[in-house]
């Protein structure tokens, strides 16, 4: 009977010293974007749309808006294993850390199916994926009316091909786009709302 209490007692102490640990844990978000999707005024935005989403009739662009994944400096210096990373809207549970010049390497970096976090601007990180592209967080639909001198930059196929600048006729530019151009994504496309309106459509080309 000793015994078994004496285990009990054990067993006891190891969980509350293990509730007690994960306690600790904390969970690392990104940064608020600051962007409310209903309500855009002055604001540069990360989007996703594609060529039916423009409503030349009202005069309106229908599209999802997103926001770059940063992480205040602070949290990913104190960020430590058994903490948990939201990464591109997903949870992650951090196993390793390995820090190298700047880059931190979370459960065995990219190379091992892991994550990768690198210095940014302004007192913070940004997480890098294949290409040196960075994770966003999706933020919500928003239709946004487009103003009657706006502008849609674009870019060619190729890193060296002209950029084209439609200031006039948008409508057929858009609509003569060949099927593998329809396609605007948020790693490649930011619009320019002012006043509430759409003014600059920036597509850039990537890899």
């Amino acid at each position: 009977m000793k015994l078994f209490k004496t285990t009990l007692l054990i067993v006891l102490i190891s969980l509350v010293s293990g509730c007690a640990q994960n306690a600790s844990h904390k969970l690392i978000s990104p940064l608020p974007s600051g962007i409310d999707t209903g309500n855009m005024q002055d604001c540069t935005v990360v989007a996703a749309f594609n060529a039916d989403d423009f409503k030349w009739m009202g005069g309106n662009l229908h599209m999802t808006v997103f926001s770059k994944e940063l992480y205040d400096i602070v949290d990913i210096h104190q960020m430590q294993v058994g903490d948990t990373l939201l990464f591109a809207g997903q949870p992650v549970v951090i196993n390793s850390l390995h820090t190298d010049e700047g880059r931190i390497d979370i459960n065995g970096g990219l190379d091992q199916g892991g994550y990768c976090l690198v210095g940014y601007e302004g007192g913070t990180y940004i997480a890098r994926n294949w290409d040196d592209y960075p994770t966003y967080s999706q933020l919500g639909q928003s239709e946004v009316a487009l103003a009657d001198n706006f502008v849609i930059i674009d870019c060619g196929l190729e890193p060296n091909d002209p950029i084209d600048t439609i200031r006039s006729e948008q409508k057929q530019y858009i609509e003569s786009l060949e099927d593998s151009r329809r396609e605007f994504n948020q790693l490649n496309t930011t619009v320019t709302i002012e006043n509430g309106m759409i003014t600059e459509i920036n597509r850039h080309w990537i890899p």
